[in-house]
């Protein structure tokens, strides 16, 4: 009698410590809650030999150029993709005046629907003539 209580002790033990061990490694493993990234990236916008806005914006890491301009700007753009106009302030084809940006100071021939924004960028936007 006495071998079988021990048995019967032992087992329930047992399976205490396997539901305790199960418990805590469930909670450890749940889904963890997204830290979201940003970065802090200066605007500058340029038009007409003005300066039109020179802001600190505070963007979701993996934000575009482009969604960060139609997020904090008047931003105009063609069914193509093309910047047609920035704070009100359009291209003109007929004048050869398109708006450019550069990273940096640095020209970017990437366009801004994929020009992913990182943590320090400057972007300084130009209307300019060709």
């Amino acid at each position: 009698m006495k071998k079988k209580i021990i048995i019967i002790l032992s087992a329930a033990t047992a399976l205490i410590a396997l539901a305790i061990i199960l418990w805590i490694i469930g909670r450890n493993s749940g889904p963890n809650p997204i830290s979201e990234e940003t970065a802090e990236v200066t605007v500058i916008i340029f038009a007409n030999e003005e300066e039109l806005a020179n802001d600190s914006l505070s963007v979701s890491a993996d934000t575009t150029l482009m969604d960060a301009m139609k997020e904090n700007y008047e931003f105009t753009v063609s069914a193509d993709g093309f910047v047609e106009a920035i704070e009100g302030i359009e291209q003109s084809v007929d004048n050869n005046e398109f708006w450019v940006f550069e990273d940096n100071g640095e020209m970017v021939t990437e366009p801004a629907e994929e020009f992913i924004l990182e943590d320090g960028d400057t972007i300084s936007w130009e209307l300019m003539e060709f």
